[in-house]
Protein backbone atom coordinates (compact mmCIF):
# COMPACT_ATOMS: atom_id res chain seq x y z
CA UNK A 1 0.00 0.00 0.00
CA UNK A 2 1.37 3.41 -0.94
CA UNK A 3 1.93 5.86 1.88
CA UNK A 4 1.39 9.58 1.77
CA UNK A 5 3.31 12.26 3.63
CA UNK A 6 1.77 14.49 6.28
CA UNK A 7 3.32 17.35 8.18
CA UNK A 8 3.10 17.55 11.96
CA UNK A 9 4.84 20.34 13.78
CA UNK A 10 6.74 19.58 16.97
CA UNK A 11 8.85 21.75 19.18
CA UNK A 12 12.54 20.89 18.65
CA UNK A 13 12.78 19.37 22.13
CA UNK A 14 9.71 17.20 21.48
CA UNK A 15 11.17 15.92 18.22
CA UNK A 16 14.48 15.13 19.89
CA UNK A 17 12.68 13.27 22.68
CA UNK A 18 10.62 11.20 20.23
CA UNK A 19 13.64 10.53 18.01
CA UNK A 20 15.69 9.33 21.00
CA UNK A 21 12.86 7.03 22.11
CA UNK A 22 12.47 5.65 18.58
CA UNK A 23 16.22 4.97 18.29
CA UNK A 24 16.17 3.18 21.64
CA UNK A 25 13.55 0.85 20.17
CA UNK A 26 15.23 0.39 16.80
CA UNK A 27 12.72 2.56 15.02
CA UNK A 28 12.58 5.88 13.22
CA UNK A 29 10.84 9.08 14.22
CA UNK A 30 8.25 8.63 11.48
CA UNK A 31 7.56 4.97 12.26
CA UNK A 32 7.25 5.69 15.99
CA UNK A 33 4.78 8.54 15.52
CA UNK A 34 2.80 6.44 13.03
CA UNK A 35 2.66 3.49 15.46
CA UNK A 36 1.53 5.67 18.36
CA UNK A 37 -1.09 7.40 16.22
CA UNK A 38 -2.61 4.17 14.92
CA UNK A 39 -2.57 2.59 18.41
CA UNK A 40 -4.34 5.64 19.85
CA UNK A 41 -6.91 5.58 17.06
CA UNK A 42 -7.63 1.90 17.75
CA UNK A 43 -7.95 2.61 21.49
CA UNK A 44 -10.36 5.48 20.85
CA UNK A 45 -12.50 3.35 18.54
CA UNK A 46 -12.53 0.51 21.09
CA UNK A 47 -13.63 2.95 23.80
CA UNK A 48 -16.41 4.25 21.54
CA UNK A 49 -17.56 0.69 20.79
CA UNK A 50 -17.58 -0.14 24.49
CA UNK A 51 -19.60 2.98 25.34
CA UNK A 52 -22.13 2.10 22.64
CA UNK A 53 -22.36 -1.52 23.84
CA UNK A 54 -22.94 -0.34 27.41
CA UNK A 55 -25.70 2.01 26.23
CA UNK A 56 -27.39 -0.84 24.36
CA UNK A 57 -26.95 -3.38 27.17
CA UNK A 58 -30.33 -4.41 28.58
CA UNK A 59 -28.77 -6.00 31.66
CA UNK A 60 -30.04 -9.49 30.83
CA UNK A 61 -27.63 -12.20 31.94
CA UNK A 62 -27.68 -15.97 32.06
CA UNK A 63 -25.76 -18.24 34.41
CA UNK A 64 -22.82 -20.39 33.38
CA UNK A 65 -24.99 -23.48 33.82
CA UNK A 66 -27.66 -22.03 31.51
CA UNK A 67 -25.00 -21.17 28.91
CA UNK A 68 -23.56 -24.69 29.06
CA UNK A 69 -27.05 -26.18 28.63
CA UNK A 70 -27.86 -23.85 25.72
CA UNK A 71 -24.60 -24.87 24.00
CA UNK A 72 -24.99 -28.54 24.80
CA UNK A 73 -21.74 -28.64 26.76
CA UNK A 74 -21.05 -31.25 29.41
CA UNK A 75 -18.24 -29.34 31.10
Amino acid sequence: MAKTASAIRFEPEEKEWITAFAKMNGSTFSAQVRQWTLERLEDELDARDLAQALEEDDGARISWNEAKADLGLAI
